[in-house]
């Protein structure tokens, strides 16, 4: 018999500069992505590739909000002051194991919208924050 462990993502940990705002976060996405280099020449018969650099990123939905230590007050800085600034992300926030890794890596973040929505609906923003130099690493300790 096969066993297959699965997840539904209740509690993902996610902290940006040392602030857990993991409670305002609805999605999270990490993507590892490296550069797709041709190298084929005339003695191939097909396209040959080998991997370049990083351009790991993450990708996040965030419901707003203005206080003290929480969503503006964290990411308005980081954008306006063009800060590097440590990201790390786990599929819950029990301890880091090997069926809870951490993804860490040092972001930027290029762009912020601290307001957007219509009349009516709850306060979100998207923001996409890009990794620098080594990229996204995962530890299971």
């Amino acid at each position: 018999m096969i066993i297959v462990s699965k997840i539904v993502l209740r509690d993902c940990y996610i902290v940006i500069n040392g602030t857990n705002l993991s409670d305002h976060i609805t999605e999270v996405t990490i993507n590892l992505s490296k550069d797709d280099i041709e190298t084929t020449s005339f003695s191939g018969g097909g396209r040959e590739r080998i991997a370049g650099l990083k351009d790991d990123s993450y990708e996040l939905s965030i419901q707003q909000d203005y206080a003290a230590a929480a969503v503006d007050s964290v990411l308005y800085p980081l954008q306006n002051n063009e800060t590097e600034f440590a990201i790390e992300v786990r599929p819950t926030s029990a301890a880091v194991s090997s069926t809870n890794p951490k993804y860490t890596a040092t972001g930027v973040l290029f762009e912020y919208s601290p307001l957007d929505g219509k009349v009516g609906d709850l306060s979100e923003t998207k923001i996409k924050i890009p990794t620098q130099r080594t990229g996204i690493t995962r530890a299971t300790v």
